[in-house]
């Protein structure tokens, strides 16, 4: 062991794969010991989840019980892929034979297997299954979770507590958003009422909006300042101590600290007063006469804002020495001129102070809501027994911090946890690693309840850490690295430090480009606490690769006007990005089927899914892209991994329609919906709409007005006006799901917005759902809230989906592709207007402390220094994105970019092409070629010789090396089709549309009658017959007459007696008795498949009436043409087609019975019988039409 040790001190020299793979092994074999503790360093690509899956293998190999190791990952993604990576392993160790299990364990435990170890690896995947807990590979969320319900009367939370999802926070926080808003008015607070006043003449609306905004990312760390002062004598004390403010101070006496003025006191002042008006300038008698000014103000606050003027710029800078002296006066009084630079820097530093006060003030105001909004918030979870996320950890840190139960809980854990195991240790948090700490406490103190080796381990890289908005702090990684080390040692156990520098996924070429580039110590600064050089080594021997650059396209300038006919948001053709948009849309279509990467051996076409886009933020690119994609190209692209769901058009058009169903009158909603996918209408459409109308009258009059004469304006009105109606009867949720599914909703959004827009309903369908039963009812309070919150979704992108993946660096953390192209949008590292006004600063004390900067005129020396180091954090996070950006490239990396017409600075683009341009003998200059011509760039590539391999269409789905058939991977055959659906009832319209069945004057009633009164004169026929047979023959007629008398009122009571008289004739028909015999039944639905000109189809309808006899089945279908025919052949085609049908699909299902079908016209109760041939031939006619 002592001469690994020594070999793994050092990396290996050269470029031997042998060499490097017999090292990394070694390596491997050292980080998974499953007796020793271990801290691995891995690089991107090196297998950080192989060796975790190896050591937990191992410490179950060894006898470790699988509910005594707690593997904490940082995603559910890569918990659920390492659990299945330990169970497939297990699972087919428990089916191999001697032979080939002891050669695997050998391989991992670099000795060869006994029988006992190869019997029991055989049983570790039924052990890991069966052992009660089974193995904990779980996010830390989990683990928390579980902790607090095993602990909930020590950690002070219910018991039965629900996590809230972000959704639900978003929630929760929007109802104490508004509890604290109407708090002043409601509650006699007098101090809340003060902070809000004061809050609001600092920062107005806005910046109150901020505030709560800011608030709420912050709540635990002004929950625990706050909890922190009120042990040191209150927020007030607190405060004043942490910025340097005196107990009595006030901005009354800072003021007075101006005057006298340092160095221009007394007899100096008055002698610059009389030399600068003699002598001076025009600028420097200025600033004398301000000076007068301020000799005889008696206000502080005035004569520091006069003093502050003359030594001042507009912009607030100290002046220049000749703007304050003139070179005539320094003659005269040579002392003069240290005497007004003292002065100066007096002012300055004055004004400093006074700036530190007044920002206490507004921080104090600030943190006055902000308590009370995190009070309403923890009320309202403590309320509904519910924690989010952050409550988690925090709480568990503290449960297992406790003085009074924190021992008793560790006595517990302490039976069941021997092995820990934490991946992607450089985004843990430090509040995460408070509980990580707490947990391993007892394992190296020697104070552990049980005796025998417990283990820790850690794997992560730091050069990867760039999830610092979640709290992540990078320099932590070697910190708790060395204090690990530490603890390990001093009890005297193993501790190991593993470096794996051997990438399994990039090839060399793309590799030796990102040494390159982190080779310049500007652009590694920030990558390692210890400014450790980046070394990469590739185990991809003989596979090509490249990194392409394009010179970055910048903006022109535009002389021209803005076309103000066009999308206020929309990207010009002519913008950099839409050109860099259309270029790379160009060379994926050139790569995608046409260029060969190399897969399992063999070299396969590049597809779609073997794409993936970096971005550093979404904005008009990405959406360009996507369009470019799309058409003409037609290649499958994912939408935005993420997006806010109010951001989506669909989204607004469901809005616009709940604003509409709101307020009717609201015309830009209306205009709005009307060109959405739901209605069609077009620009021209809209115009002629909205333009031809009186002043003053709504959108929606006049759209009232229009259907009263235009056929598709008519159809508009009684869509919305059903709308109307429905939002009125429905859920919010039940509603728009109707809309988007019986109205067609979806398929008109699918039609015109692609199919992306699918998820983007359903995650609006699911806001509704989840609504409903949080939040406020109703319409309203669903619209308020979405708009006022505006969640945010976020789609997990399948690459097995084949699709081109667009997504930000942050969010490609853990993925790869062969192909990556990185854009740069050319925007600045850091811009302090994305700095949050309420922040946690760090005090002399290293103690977390909140200032609230809403303003340039509030910002001191303070804010100023937090704002370089968030400055200087920011652009080494940047740089640390850069190298998660470029290591997800397998085999190729495209680098392109756009800005504005201003140069940037150092951006990634230009760090790229700075560094590789420096090799001459691996970068070249090359051209590109596309769409607009051809455009300049760079190529850098080692020019390894490519093996000669085969090409195959698909090398994936070739036989694997488990000796599974190769049809297993084969695409399963397109579905067999759905047969067509076929109503009865309207098959005879593909034949020919019958003029009988036209509404014409019926010879019941005297006069004509309208067609819409006819209609609903044969529905109430339907319905007496359908219901009428159920009561006793001498009740009929007294039945039917109170039935027409509430469902006719308005009626003439001789039509109502006409209609009852036609009912009854046809009940009282002794032909038609069998029909309405007990055992008949109506409105029998059938359902069935037949045949028609060659082409299944399926059957759907009902039949009026049908009742089973004997020997025979008679179905019978009701008709209320006003001119019945007098024999079957003259019963219209599609009356008999209708039965035909009926028989066929009923005949199958009563053999040997006759089916009889039967045509009853109810205008004067004729019966007539269709024979067999007759039926034959309607089928017949239906089949040669």
């Amino acid at each position: 062991m002592s001469d690994q040790r020594f070999a793994l001190d050092e990396l290996p020299t050269g470029s031997d794969p042998s060499a490097w793979l017999g090292w990394t092994t070694l390596a491997q074999s050292k980080a998974s010991h499953p007796g020793q503790s271990a801290w691995v360093s891995a690089n991107a690509g090196s297998g950080k989840t192989h060796v975790l899956t190896q050591r937990v293998i191992r410490l179950l190999l060894a006898g470790a019980r699988p509910s005594s190791i707690l593997c904490l990952t940082y995603t559910k993604a890569a918990a659920s892929e390492m659990s299945n990576r330990v169970f497939e392993r297990l699972a087919e160790w428990a089916t191999l034979d001697d032979r080939e299990l002891a050669k695997r364990i050998a391989a991992i435990e670099q000795k060869e297997p006994d029988r006992a170890t190869l019997a029991a690896a055989r049983r570790l995947f039924a052990k890991a299954l069966e052992t009660p807990g089974g193995l904990k590979i779980q996010t830390i969320h989990a683990f928390c979770e579980a902790l607090l319900h095993q602990f909930p009367l020590e950690a002070n939370v219910a018991g039965h507590f629900n996590v809230l999802d972000d959704r639900a926070a978003v929630t929760v926080l929007a109802e104490a958003r508004r509890s604290l808003l109407t708090a002043t008015s409601t509650e006699n607070d007098a101090a809340l009422a003060e902070a809000f006043s004061q809050v609001l003449s600092i920062a107005d609306e806005s910046g109150l909006e901020g505030l709560i905004a800011d608030t709420v990312a912050n709540r635990h760390a002004v929950r625990d300042f706050r909890q922190r002062a009120v042990r040191t004598g209150g927020l007030d004390q607190t405060l004043r101590k942490g910025l340097g403010i005196g107990p009595l101070e006030s901005e009354i006496s800072r003021a007075e600290d101006y005057w006298p003025l340092a160095g221009l006191s007394g007899g100096n002042f008055s002698r610059y007063i009389q030399l600068a008006l003699e002598k001076g300038g025009e600028k420097v008698r200025a600033v004398a006469e301000v000076l007068e000014r301020a000799l005889v103000e008696a206000d502080p606050l005035e004569r520091a804002k006069l003093l502050e003027q003359a030594f001042l710029t507009a912009q607030e800078a100290p002046k220049a020495d000749s703007s304050l002296i003139a070179a005539a006066m320094t003659k005269m009084a040579p002392d003069l001129k240290d005497a007004v630079i003292a002065a100066r820097d007096h002012v300055v530093s004055m004004r400093d102070r006074l700036r530190i006060f007044r920002m206490y003030e507004a921080t104090r105001s600030a943190l006055t809501l902000a308590v009370r909004l995190d009070t309403d918030y923890e009320e309202l979870k403590k309320r509904r027994s519910q924690l989010d996320f952050e409550d988690l950890i925090v709480r568990t840190a503290r449960l297992l911090t406790r003085g009074d139960v924190g021992a008793w809980v560790h006595y517990k854990l302490d039976q069941g946890i021997d092995h820990i195991l934490v991946d992607e240790a450089q985004d843990t948090s430090p509040v995460q690693w408070d509980v990580i700490r707490s947990l391993r406490e007892d394992f190296f103190t020697g104070l552990s309840a049980r005796p025998g080796i417990r283990t820790f381990f850690a794997v992560g890289d730091e050069k990867q850490s760039i999830y610092s908005f979640q709290g992540a702090r990078p320099e932590q990684f070697s910190q708790e690295a060395r204090q690990t080390a530490q603890a390990v040692t001093e009890s005297g156990q193993d501790f190991n430090t593993v470096r794996l520098p051997l990438s399994f996924r990039s090839t060399q070429s793309v590799l030796a480009a990102v040494d390159q580039v982190f080779s310049v110590p500007e652009n590694s600064r920030g990558l390692s606490a210890g400014g450790d050089p980046v070394i990469h080594q590739s185990s991809r021997i003989g596979h090509p690769g490249t990194v392409d650059v394009w010179d970055m396209i910048a903006a022109e300038k535009q002389e021209k006007d803005e076309d103000w006919t066009a999308p206020f948001d929309a990207t010009p053709e002519s913008a950099p990005s839409a050109i860099l948009a259309r270029r790379v849309a160009h060379q994926i279509s050139q790569i995608v089927g046409r260029e060969t990467i190399i897969e399992k051996g063999n070299k396969r076409l590049i597809r779609p899914g073997d794409i993936l886009v970096l971005v550093r933020k979404r904005d008009g690119f990405v959406n360009a892209l996507t369009r470019a994609l799309k058409r003409p190209f037609n290649i499958p692209v994912a939408g935005a991994d993420r997006l806010k769901l109010t951001s989506h058009i669909a989204v607004q058009d469901m809005l616009a329609l709940g604003r509409f169903l709101l307020l009717p009158g609201d015309d830009l909603s209306l205009a709005s919906l009307l060109k959405s996918p739901l209605f069609n209408h077009g620009e021209d459409d809209l115009m002629q709409l909205a333009a031809e109308r009186p002043e003053g009258q709504s959108l929606w009059t006049r759209l009232t007005e229009q259907a009263q004469t235009d056929a598709a304006w008519k159809k508009t009105y009684d869509r919305l006006t059903l709308f109307l109606e429905q939002a009125r009867d429905h859920s919010v949720h039940d509603f728009y799901a109707r809309v988007l599914s019986v109205h067609g909703g979806r398929r008109a959004y699918l039609g015109r917005l692609g199919s992306e827009v699918s998820d983007i309903i359903d995650e609006f369908l699911t806001f509704a759902l989840a609504f409903e039963t949080s939040g406020l009812p109703g319409l309203q309070s669903f619209v308020s809230t979405l708009e006022m919150e505006a969640p945010e979704v976020k789609r997990e992108q399948d690459k097995e989906r084949n699709e081109v993946r667009i997504m930000t660096v942050h969010a490609s953390k853990g993925l790869e592709a062969p192909i990556v192209f990185l854009i740069d949008g050319g925007s600045k590292p850091f811009n302090s207007n994305h700095v949050a006004k309420l922040r946690i600063i760090g005090t002399a004390e290293g103690m977390p402390f909140p200032i609230w900067v809403p303003s340039k005129s509030l910002g001191n020396s303070v804010s100023a220094a937090d704002m370089d180091r968030r400055k200087d954090q920011a652009e080494e996070e940047y740089r640390r994105l850069l190298y998660v950006a470029m290591t997800r490239a397998a085999d190729r990396l495209i680098v392109g970019g756009y800005r504005g017409v201003q140069d940037t600075g150092e951006i990634w683009h230009k760090m790229i092409a700075r560094a590789l341009s420096a090799d001459e003998t691996r970068c070249k200059q090359v051209e590109f070629t596309g769409p607009d011509g051809s455009w300049a760039g760079l190529r850098w590539s080692l020019g390894e010789a490519e093996h000669d391999l085969p090409v195959t269409e698909e090398s994936a789905e070739s036989e694997d090396s488990h000796g599974l058939p190769a049809t297993l991977w084969k695409p399963l055959p397109p579905p067999i089709s759905l047969p067509r659906p076929l109503s009865p009832s309207g098959a005879g319209s593909i034949v020919i549309d019958e003029d009988e069945d036209a509404l014409t004057a019926s010879a019941l009633f005297s006069t004509a009658e309208k067609a819409d009164l006819a209609l609903q004169r044969g529905r109430l026929i339907h319905r007496m017959l359908q219901n009428l047979p159920g009561f006793p023959q001498g009740d009929r007629r007294e039945a039917a007459e109170r039935y027409a008398e509430r469902a006719a009122r308005f009626w003439p009571v001789e039509q109502r007696q006409r209609l009852v008289s036609t009912v009854i004739t046809v009940l009282e028909d002794e032909a038609l008795r069998p029909l309405f015999d007990t055992g008949s039944r109506a409105e029998v639905s059938v359902m069935g498949t037949m045949r028609l000109k060659g082409e299944l189809r399926a059957v759907s309808g009902r039949i009026d009436r049908m009742t089973v006899l004997p020997d025979r089945v008679i179905i019978a279908d009701y008709k209320t043409n006003r001119n019945p025919p007098l024999e079957a052949a003259q019963a219209p085609l599609s009356h008999r087609v209708q039965l035909a049908i009926y028989r066929e699909i009923l005949q199958p299902l009563y053999p040997g019975k006759q089916v009889e079908c039967w045509l009853i016209y109810t205008e004067n109760g004729s019966l007539i019988p269709l024979d067999d041939s007759l039926l034959q031939r309607s089928l017949a006619d239906l089949e040669t039409s």
